[in-house]
């Protein structure tokens, strides 16, 4: 890679934030942990084949579903970093046992020293990075080296790709040498921002993790209920006036909210209590039920309320905040209602909005008014399973095709090396 003046005053510049962040960056508890691999002081790799950058829990699940993917007549020496304690914890599991020999490690800082000296260690062939990793001295030092760079399950927003293309010269030049983009969208904008022809659409590697919808067992209920789901700061009052609402036109009916983030409970408790709606958190909650509103003061139990529900609504969508998982809801049996923001959520495909596995409301009136229809006309859940089960089915795939681009990028001398 050749680079200009400008380019390597850029990257003394880099390389002179990281001096001066490092010690700030190290009073982070989540950062301090792991901070000697961070800084190579403790180093638990060697030579691989792969290096893997797996940022977080989303990207370490689709790294385990990456290497479960591979030919079974393939085994590499892989490399895979993270930069968080759960990250690290899921790639421990979801790797175990694999035909591969693989070393785990926190991700080292961005640092262009430390990166030269990591990628020196290392040498991989190829550098795979996940979703929206691209880290300037990394891909930098794997171009210096003459090797291959990878960006797989590729997504980028908007807002994102507004904020990157303020340094597009320097992306053009560490651009990957191929792009797998999980949706058109995505495709169209990381295109745009490396300048690589070599940029194609792959299914999400996300679809390959899920299994057939999940229908709970049919109960006898004396109540309707409705569950609104990670519910964000941002559209609490959006919610409230739905849920006002719906009491009225529902004396009887019993409403589940989950708070996105548990910190809220408390102000729902005084909101609710204020406008003197009954309300009991799940941690203390009366045996009699007695109780219009449970505020799930818990987490790890959505998927059951799904399966229990009769209507969602999925939150981070009635306020411009992207969304959260409507993908979900539909799975375990229930047609979902979200606000116009689901940005976050496009690469699952217009298809699930074509073809009713989730409705969209403009406004809080629309959404309202949605959620009343789904209560007065049960949906089919067995036809829910069936729509649900064959959308899954038709975006699977993307895993192994993603191996395939991974392969044809080894060297062929390389590959009969590694068959066994």
């Amino acid at each position: 890679m050749k680079e200009s003046l400008p380019v390597q005053a850029l990257f003394i510049f880099y390389r002179l934030l990281w001096f001066l962040a490092t010690p700030l960056l190290l009073r982070s508890p989540r950062l301090k942990e792991g901070a000697a691999e961070r800084l190579l002081q403790d180093i638990r790799f060697s030579k691989v084949d792969l290096w893997i950058h797996a940022a977080s829990v989303g990207e370490a699940y689709i790294a385990g579903q990456i290497l479960r993917s591979f030919d079974k007549d393939l085994r590499f020496k892989i490399l895979v970093t993270t930069n968080t304690a759960q990250g690290r914890e899921i790639l421990k599991k979801e790797l175990h046992n694999l035909n591969h020999d693989i070393s785990i490690t926190y991700m080292v800082f961005d640092n262009p020293s430390l990166v030269k000296k990591a990628v020196e260690i290392a040498d991989p062939e190829i550098l795979v990075l996940i979703e929206l990793e691209i880290w300037p001295a990394l891909m930098a030092e794997i171009k210096r080296k003459g090797k291959k760079i990878i960006i797989v399950n590729g997504r980028m927003t908007e807002k994102s790709f507004n904020g990157y293309k303020k340094a597009a010269f320097l992306w053009r030049l560490l651009k990957p040498n191929v792009i797998l983009a999980n949706s058109e969208e995505n495709k169209t904008r990381l295109q745009a921002l490396f300048q690589q022809p070599a940029t194609y659409y792959v299914p999400n590697i996300k679809f390959d993790r899920m299994e057939k919808c999940q229908i709970g067992e049919r109960t006898q209920k004396t109540k309707k209920n409705l569950v609104l789901a990670s519910i964000r700061k941002e559209e609490e009052e959006a919610v409230f006036y739905v849920i006002k609402k719906i009491l009225k036109m529902f004396p009887n009916i019993r409403i589940d909210i989950f708070p996105r983030h548990l910190h809220r409970v408390k102000n729902w408790e005084k909101r609710l209590s204020y406008a003197n709606i009954s309300c009991s958190l799940k941690t203390a909650s009366p045996e009699n039920n007695s109780f219009q509103v449970m505020i799930w003061d818990v987490f790890g139990e959505l998927i059951n309320a799904y399966q229990r529900a009769d209507a969602v609504f999925v939150g981070g969508s009635l306020a411009p905040l992207g969304g959260q998982n409507f993908i979900e809801a539909f799975m375990n049996g229930v047609i979902p209602v979200t606000g116009p923001s689901v940005s976050n959520f496009l690469w699952a495909g217009k298809e699930v909005f074509v073809e009713g596995l989730v409705l969209k409301g403009n406004t809080r009136e629309e959404v309202l008014e949605l959620l009343t229809n789904v209560l007065q006309n049960p949906i089919d859940k067995i036809l829910t399973q069936q729509k649900a089960d064959n959308y899954i089915k038709g975006k699977q795939g993307g895993s192994r095709k993603t191996c395939q681009h991974i392969v044809d990028l080894l060297p062929n001398r390389k590959l009969n090396e590694i068959k066994t």
